[in-house]
């Protein structure tokens, strides 16, 4: 079987060691190719325009941004690979909602048996997510610049965001969906695929869990910290696929910055087995 391997030296706090291990771990079973990403796009014009082989599984080491990026690019291929994720970044979202080890030996064994859950890849217009679209308050914060991110990890995202927390304004914003038309002014308004978010397991039923955040900023933390800790929230929906208008000019899709557009349409694009405990 063949596997490609792409990973990110710079994700995270770094673990090349862990990825040479990887590959001593994975060669008994599968013939491995590797391509490490120095910048970003390289992973985009790699797997589009110079893949050479139809590999049975793409195995991708890094954090959540280099996770959507490769498979944003998977997305556009004609065949559908195998997909497996090792974390190696700073908050690992989708490779904990696959069940996924930083220990190397226990990930190498999860691929090695090719257990594999099905998990369907969302766009917001042009921009495929993997777990999670946001547009509002706080929602820049995963790709806001932060100094303190090799130090302190996740800690980083929080203290950025007590930072921001008073300074954003309320959007005004109208979504729909299926019976469904909204329209208020609100913090923040957070879709997810998975069962996991900013670094918080989130309860969900169906394909999309959306919620929408409003009140006054005072009480907006207080809300946060009772739907990512209790999953209860007054404007939540469980959704196939939404439109949303807004008057903010951009938008989060995995912990990258997109350009708004008047109309945001989310739905479904792609579903793909990816390798889980």
């Amino acid at each position: 079987m063949k596997l490609l391997l792409i990973y990110n030296p710079f994700s995270g706090k770094g673990n090349n060691n862990k990825i040479e291990r990887l590959k001593e771990l994975l060669a008994p079973k599968f013939e491995i190719d590797e391509f490490r990403s120095y910048s970003l796009g390289s992973i985009t014009r790699y797997i589009i325009n110079d893949m050479k082989h139809d590999y049975d599984v793409v195995l991708v080491c890094g954090g959540d941004g280099t996770v959507n990026e490769a498979i944003k690019a998977i997305t556009k291929l004609d065949y559908y690979p195998t997909i497996a994720v090792y974390p190696s970044g700073t908050m690992n979202d989708f490779a904990h909602y696959l069940k996924m080890s930083k220990n190397v030996k226990k990930t190498a064994q999860y691929i090695i048996n090719m257990k594999t859950i099905k998990h369907t890849i969302y766009h917001a217009n042009e921009s495929a997510f993997v777990y999670g679209f946001a547009l509002g308050l706080l929602s820049n914060i995963s790709y806001k610049k932060s100094s303190g991110k090799k130090i302190f990890g996740r800690l980083s995202y929080y203290f950025t965001a007590l930072k921001e927390i008073f300074k954003a304004k309320k959007a005004n914003i109208t979504l729909t969906a299926d019976n469904l038309n909204i329209e208020m002014k609100c913090n923040l308004v957070l879709a997810t695929s998975t069962t996991r978010i900013a670094g918080y397991k989130v309860k969900k039923k169906k394909d999309l869990s959306v919620v929408i955040f409003k009140g006054l900023r005072f009480f907006y933390p207080i809300k946060l910290f009772i739907y990512f800790v209790f999953g209860i929230a007054r404007h939540k929906y469980e959704l196939s696929e939404f439109s949303i208008n807004s008057d903010l000019n951009e938008y989060n899709t995995d912990g990258e910055c997109n350009n708004s557009y008047s109309t945001i349409n989310v739905k479904k694009l792609k579903e793909y087995d990816f390798i889980s405990r």
